[in-house]
């Protein structure tokens, strides 16, 4: 009973799945589950350090940037744009020469991140002082420890997320989502165990357990897709290779604008004042969590799907499936867009909101997320048509896009500064870089597969006036129950408030999208239907559009 027990958790794990669909509910409910541990994490971190020491607080979030930007310019751009797209191409055509191609790319990503990280690690002090403006020697100096600690985390996790592309293109993504939930159960456990003894350093050695967790669990799945590292290959003059590096290099230098940009922004946090960068931080991981549990789940799950689409069955099957997915995105954003604006103090309060986290901080993290909260819909399907453009194997389109949002942000944020608006301007020019991204991005995508149609924009705009009542019946319904049924100075009636108070709106809009006739209403409904008739993890043998 024990063995079958197991084999059959095995074959869960390792279960296939071609419909986007079923793929992004499968990401959902693990970045759910993340995102739950990652409020406990913060809730964690913030009880025990904001009162007592803010100013660590602010070292341990900024001490993550520069390791971060390696990370983020090896893997992820290696990932989504290039690696990604050419390797399922390579999958149906030749799993041989895949993997071959596979170990090549993980041995120059790791070779470079060692080169590069042992600069960091060397040089850590002065590119602290390099990105900070407001923090003391003492400050400076304990950032470069923790950046240097935080270097070897990052080294997990370059591995990890390498092989959780390679898994992804298998269309596989059960074992993968699960991994963001163990690196946040070691994060918490460097805080819960190791906090009282070394301080700030405790939650960094928790980052750095977590991140070899992430990679411990995906390495047996990897190994039995067939994928065989072999660690002295060094084939630059593979043609699949060039490809793939070609594709690296303007979205290499996109993620590089878009490190510079997030720097600058904790350059000027760190001067507006102790602990505004931490609450920050705070607003963006909220207003980060929709983007990540729609956004994010259904982009990782389209781009494989896209990319096997336009193999097999050409432009107008791939433009078919990416519309779809748009506008079904869009459906599922745009309401979780008014819930946030509305709900930003409850959402807070629930979060972060422990008796060591102040009024006044929960009433500043707040508005910082409000503003922050107007992007959700932009990212959201960001998500979405960037990863369009990496199955097109266009990254010099993402390249434009992304350097012209982050001039306007960087300008915006100049103009803000100047004008004394604070964390709160810093904000805006987030949300309003966003926005422009998607307006861009949707409009070359025009050009190439007619995106945007006449019934596509009725039923935006159907969306739209649906979305705008249910934040003026979220609202109501809020200030009714908290004024006349729920005493929210204590937890579970805040919860009560909180949970009636979505429900409510997000009722309201499902009646609307009923009473409209709004497509994506009825095609998520019939998603449902089916989810609950058949399972939804049985394999197929060919890709399927996301109403599969």
């Amino acid at each position: 009973m024990i063995n079958n027990a197991f084999k059959n958790g095995r074959r869960f794990l390792s279960q296939q799945q071609t419909s986007i669909f079923s793929a992004a509910f499968t990401i959902g409910l693990a970045m759910l589950g993340s995102a739950v541990l990652g409020i406990l994490r913060d809730r964690f971190l913030y009880a025990r350090f904001f009162a007592t020491n803010p100013g660590q607080l602010d070292v341990y979030n900024a001490a993550f940037k520069i390791p971060d930007i390696l990370f983020q310019i090896l893997i992820t751009g290696a990932l989504s744009a290039a690696f990604i797209p050419i390797f399922s191409e390579w999958i149906n055509k030749n799993p041989k020469i895949a993997n071959r191609v596979a170990s090549i790319m993980l041995n120059w990503l790791l070779l470079a991140f060692i080169g590069l990280g042992l600069v960091i690690f060397i040089f850590a002090r002065p590119l602290s002082s390099l990105i900070t403006f407001g923090f003391s020697i003492e400050q400076i100096n304990l950032m470069a420890l923790l950046t240097r600690i935080l270097v070897l985390a990052q080294l997990f996790l370059l591995t990890s997320n390498f092989l959780t592309g390679i898994i992804h293109s298998h269309q596989r993504f059960i074992l993968p989502a699960l991994s963001p939930i163990v690196y946040n159960l070691g994060i918490i456990g460097g805080i819960v165990f190791f906090s009282d003894q070394f301080g700030i350093l405790g939650p960094t050695i928790g980052v750095v357990i977590g991140a070899f967790l992430h990679l411990l669990i995906q390495v047996p799945l990897a190994v039995s897709l067939g994928f065989s590292f072999k660690p002295l290959l060094f084939d630059f003059s593979d043609p699949v290779v060039k490809k793939i590096i070609a594709l690296m290099a303007p979205r290499n230098i996109s993620l590089i604008i878009s490190q510079i940009e997030a720097a600058i922004i904790i350059y000027w946090a760190t001067s507006i004042g102790e602990g505004m960068l931490s609450l920050f931080y705070l607003a963006q991981h909220l207003s980060q969590l929709p983007v990540r549990l729609i956004g994010a789940t259904i982009g990782q799950a389209t781009l494989p799907a896209l990319s096997h689409q336009k193999v097999k069955n050409g432009l107008d099957s791939f433009g078919q499936l990416l519309r779809q997915t748009f506008s079904q995105t869009a459906y599922l954003a745009l309401p979780i867009t008014a819930l946030f604006l509305v709900l930003r103090i409850p959402l807070v309060r629930l979060a972060f909101g422990a008796q060591e986290f102040p009024w006044e901080a929960t009433v500043l993290t707040g508005k910082i997320l409000a503003i922050l909260s107007v992007a959700i819909f932009a990212q959201t399907l960001c998500e979405i048509t960037r990863r369009a453009f990496y199955a097109f194997a266009d990254t010099k389109t993402v390249l434009f896009i992304d350097g012209l949002a982050t001039v306007f942000n960087l300008i915006f944020v100049v103009i803000a500064i100047r004008l004394d608006w604070g964390i709160l301007g810093l904000s805006a020019g987030i949300s309003l870089s966003s926005l422009i991204r998607l307006v861009f991005f949707s409009a070359r995508l025009e050009k190439k597969i007619n995106l945007i149609n006449r019934n596509a924009l009725v039923s935006w705009l159907k969306m739209a006036f649906s979305a705008i009542i249910s934040i003026l019946t979220t609202w109501q319904a809020m200030r009714l129950l908290d004024r006349l049924v729920f005493n929210t100075s204590r937890v579970i009636p805040l919860v009560f408030l909180t949970m009636l108070s979505a429900g409510i709106g997000g009722f309201v809009y499902l009646f609307f999208s009923w009473l409209l006739k709004i497509n994506e209403f009825y095609q998520l409904t019939n998603l449902a239907k089916k989810l609950i008739k058949k399972p939804l993890f049985r394999q197929r043998k060919t890709p399927d559009p996301i109403s599969s």
